[in-house]
């Protein structure tokens, strides 16, 4: 292709505004034709207006030239940027460290609780009693002692915890059950541990409708206190003022109950202490422990053989403080507390 061929480059819009306003000049201002009819003056002005146009025509050029440049300068910045964002997203601002949800407090704070929920129903509830949990705390069950085959666990996969005794509710449960945890399967809460989403309690289930196992948890309270204000009253049972008054106010698990009213057919009792190992119970919650003091070496020996005699739910744990010539019994009963022992007419 010879060089006259050659596609000529499109001149810039200064180029081509300053080349119009030179050829208007040339033929208006620097050879006008001569009008005899109008005055000197006259040239004078237009020229000045002429020159008032050819500098506003200069800054429309430079102001023309500045944006063209600047837009072209800022959309590839603009794309970049856009390509930029869109392979590398903006990083989520992270709460403190103290409060992010998986930091190491939560995190050892959610295992200490699940640790010691795990250490009270390995060593309170029942065996037999078959306990709903999730899997996490079904293993540290295991790893306490508590026969797999009276864990059920609770998963998306395993649905409600039906046929259970005891749920043990952490936040994972919690998620899975909802509201029906509480108002539905075990409305009850004999022990808990943690607080916030570190909380794990430790719950009874309603074995019908959960409106049923209050109604029975309430007709028992009743017996416990009459058969409670019927113990106060025995000669043979020495005790403390506050023993008393948990006594009489129906607060003594039955269990406990009927044992004392037979070993005061047999000898003196002195209570030295009525209790629970249930941290974090509900109000109303039967109390489970009650420690005697036992005087003298035979007196001990007849009351350890009286208790171990007894069968299941009336055959409790035991253990001993020695304290001088004197020894104190506990004498303590498993979770959950039944119902229904002391019969419904010894309601008054």
């Amino acid at each position: 292709m010879s060089r006259e061929s050659r596609p000529q480059p499109v001149p810039s819009w200064p180029t081509v505004i300053a080349t119009t306003l030179r050829l208007w000049l040339q033929r208006h201002v620097i050879s006008p034709r001569p009008n005899p009819s109008q005055p000197p003056g006259k040239y004078r002005r237009l020229g000045v207006t002429v020159l008032a146009v050819v500098v506003l025509g200069a800054a429309v050029a430079v102001v023309l030239s500045v944006v063209r440049a600047g837009h072209t300068a800022t959309a590839p910045q603009a794309s970049a940027r856009q390509a930029r964002a869109a392979a590398d997203p903006a990083p989520v601002k992270s709460a403190p460290a103290g409060r992010r949800a998986d930091g190491p407090a939560t995190l050892a704070a959610a295992g200490a609780s699940r640790q010691q929920a795990a250490a009270w129903v390995a060593a309170q509830v029942s065996r037999g009693v078959i306990v709903a949990c999730d899997p996490l705390m079904c293993t540290e069950l295991q790893q306490r002692g508590f026969p797999a085959a009276d864990l059920s666990q609770v998963s998306t996969s395993s649905g409600d915890p039906l046929g259970a005794g005891i749920v043990v509710s952490t936040a994972t449960v919690r998620s899975q059950l909802g509201s029906r945890l509480a108002t539905v399967y075990a409305p009850v809460v004999i022990a808990s541990f943690g607080a916030g989403a570190d909380l794990v309690q430790v719950r009874v289930t309603a074995p019908g409708s959960a409106a049923a196992y209050l109604a029975a948890v309430r007709a028992d309270a009743r017996a416990r206190r009459f058969a409670g204000i019927e113990l106060a009253g025995n000669k043979n049972i020495v005790m403390q003022a506050r023993a008393r008054a948990v006594l009489t106010a129906g607060r003594v698990d039955s269990r406990l109950l009927i044992t004392l009213g037979a070993l005061s057919h047999r000898f003196p009792v002195r209570i030295a202490s009525i209790g629970d190992a249930g941290p974090g119970a509900a109000a109303g919650v039967p109390l489970r422990q009650l420690t005697i003091v036992a005087p003298t070496t035979a007196y001990l020996g007849r009351l350890i053989s009286f208790l171990r005699a007894q069968r299941p739910p009336l055959l409790p744990l035991l253990s001993l403080r020695h304290q001088g010539r004197a020894t104190d019994v506990r004498i303590e009963f498993t979770a959950p507390s039944p119902t229904g022992l002391l019969g419904a007419g010894a309601a008054p």
